[in-house]
Order: C-alpha cells, then structure tokens, then sequence
C-alpha cells in the first residue's frame, strides 16, 4: 500500500507572483506529485475569495527532518481529506514553497498568460500552480 505523503501548499501572491504570503495547507494528501498537480487548478477554485489577485498551489512532500510525521497520511491514490499539519510543518512549507516558486519563476510573458490560463511547473519533487483570481 502507498502513503499518501505530499501536502498542497496555498500561497496568496501579488500579479507578479514575486510577493506571496501563507494561505493554508490544503487538507487533500497525495500519493505523488502528479497526481497532486493534476487537483491543484480544482483546490485553487475554492480559494477565489482571499484577498490576492493570485493564488498558488504547490506540491511537495513535508520537511525531510520529519516534522510532519505526526500527520497522518491514509493510504490513497488520489487526494483525501486529513488532519491540518502542526504550526511549525506550516511555516517550513510555506517557506519551501516560496523558495520553490523564487527559483523557477517564469518570465513576464508567461506571468502574463495566467491570467489566460493557470501555469503549471512540475519536476519529480515538487509542482506548483499559479492562477490569477477572477472576481
């Protein structure tokens, strides 16, 4: 049986998706990262009401030093609800997940296309989502 180990991450950012703050984690668990990036536009469509021009999801697997191993993870393959991580698993993903974006933050033209279409960059450790709120 597989664990489900990778968390969503929600990220509250600016247009540029240069500024972005902790929204929460998501309560879906995951199996793997494609299967994480493959909910994540469905996620974001229930945080259209936080006060941000964009939302951001980001996969990836909890902090390695085991913060959250207190967190159960039920054995899935598509994304379940679960019990909120700890305050401090929160704090360490919402800073990877901004590290994550920082990194690969695509140029102007592509930040331009979200608000045409969510961009979606994916590796094998992590995903993330950027889709521009429509009000």
């Amino acid at each position: 049986m597989k664990t489900a180990l990778i968390l969503m991450t929600i990220l509250g950012c600016d247009d540029s998706v240069n500024e972005c703050e902790y929204v929460e984690t998501a309560p879906e668990r995951f199996v793997s990262i494609s299967l994480c990036d493959a909910a994540a536009e469905t996620v974001l469509e229930r945080y259209s009401n936080i006060s941000y021009p964009t939302a951001v999801a980001v996969c990836q697997e909890p902090h390695p030093d085991g913060i959250a191993a207190a967190v159960p993870a039920p054995a899935v393959e598509t994304g379940t609800p679960e019990a909120e991580p700890p305050e401090a698993e929160k704090k360490t993903l919402a800073a990877r997940a901004m590290e994550t974006i920082r990194e690969v933050l695509p140029g102007t033209a592509q930040i331009k296309m979200i608000f045409e279409t969510p961009i979606h960059v994916v590796s094998d450790s992590y995903s993330w989502v950027a889709k521009k709120i429509v009000r």
